[in-house]
């Protein structure tokens, strides 16, 4: 049986996504089992998803993939780096011998050769260009000694893919590269049929639903119509509450990430003196601390998610499944869990992560259009779609 994985936020699901499992089940053939790890109800650019995450899981069952399971959170809030290795590890529990992602440069080749020489480089993020990011430093070291596989990361996509490629090769899983097709990351306006998730998620927050349609497969204009008519969707930033809950960090000593570069004490600045969590993102960011660094940094705050949290699972959360996904779940080699309702039968050491799950879902809460929906607990009621 050919077990794949797919690495996606699904953010919302859209037809780029779909023509990626296509690609993907093209390739390997039609009984490929497609598993997916998708980011939960946060995402990796720091921000809360546009709607819940059983309902985008089950969104990407039904236009094809057979399982859904959810990425650790802290790698859900890390760099690419930490996102890549949350996400093969996470994989590799799943018996996936394939990891397929979508990148503008499909010449698996080069990735290969670029996630070996990043993997040999022994860059700590301090050396270089003080002025520059974390990542644009890596860049930067990584052009000394091959500039042809430095360009690839001008590309947010292609720094994924190098990234997935560094941690999938130690354990001898295989890369599979499909070209993007259409709108590229954050792109302002559809192409060739495409729409970035940046810009639907724009319009969908905006109540422009007309304007989204066309680019959203039949199935998740469905599933996106029942979550509004629910008061689930759009979900919207819950400014007020982060930053009360971020102040509340600040004083107790928690707004701190170890970094010597004065990131803390920019962050510590910017939280005091913001009139919303925004607010106090702007007052952060520059051009060596990105915004994205900086609204990860800060909601890891907000959740408790230490600087040094493990990325690797220690359990497989069940968000939606199909028939055949069920045969992989069998096999995996970490405890799943289907029903919250039973997160309390696994072993002592998982129950703080377990907690923290449990925070992270009724802090989301929240911020759900509907005021009735923000009760807590609704983590240990929700279960996962099941296609049957």
């Amino acid at each position: 049986m050919t077990v794949c994985g797919i690495t996606a936020e699904y953010n919302p699901f859209h037809t780029g996504h779909l023509h990626h499992i296509a690609e993907t089940r093209r390739s390997l053939g039609e009984n490929a089992v497609i598993v997916c790890v998708m980011s939960g109800n946060f995402v990796q650019r720091g921000d809360f998803a546009v709607l819940d995450k059983y309902a985008r899981a089950e969104m990407a069952v039904r236009c094809g993939a057979d399982l859904v399971v959810e990425l650790p959170l802290a790698a859900a809030l890390s760099s690419a780096e930490g996102f890549a290795k949350g996400a093969v590890q996470t994989l590799h529990a799943l018996g996936c011998g394939t990891v397929s992602f979508g990148a503008e440069t499909a010449d698996t080749d080069l990735l290969l050769q670029a996630a070996e020489l990043l993997n040999s480089l022994p860059m700590k993020g301090e050396s270089g260009s003080p002025h520059l990011s974390y990542a644009a430093r890596r860049q930067e070291e990584l052009s000394k000694v091959n500039k042809q596989t430095a360009v690839l990361l001008d590309n947010p996509n292609n720094t994924l893919a190098v990234e997935y490629c560094r941690f999938l090769l130690p354990l001898g899983m295989r890369p599979l590269a499909v070209l993007r097709q259409g709108a590229a990351h954050d792109a302002r306006a559809p192409h060739s049929g495409f729409a970035s998730a940046s810009l639907l998620r724009a319009h969908l927050r905006d109540g422009d639903f007309a304007f989204c349609a066309p680019f959203l497969p039949p199935p998740c204009r469905a599933v996106w119509n029942e979550a509004v008519s629910r008061g689930e969707a759009p979900v919207l930033l819950p400014e007020d509450t982060l930053l009360a809950l971020l102040r509340t960090a600040l004083y107790q000593g928690r707004l701190r990430t170890g970094s010597a570069d004065g990131f803390d004490e920019r962050l510590q600045k910017a939280v005091y003196a913001a009139h919303s969590f925004s607010d106090a993102v702007e007052k952060a960011r520059t051009r060596r601390f990105p915004a994205a660094r900086v609204r990860r940094t800060l909601l890891r705050a907000v959740l408790g998610i230490e600087a040094d949290a493990p990325l690797s699972p220690a359990y497989l959360r069940v968000l939606a499944l199909g028939l055949r996904g069920r045969s992989v779940l069998k096999t995996a080699s970490l405890p799943v869990i289907v029903k919250p309702v039973t997160e309390k039968r696994l072993p002592e050491n998982l129950q703080t992560a377990l907690c923290r799950d449990a925070f992270a879902d009724d802090l989301f809460a929240l911020a759900l259009p509907s005021p009735a929906l923000r009760i807590g607990g609704g983590h240990f009621r929700k279960t996962p779609f099941c296609l049957r």
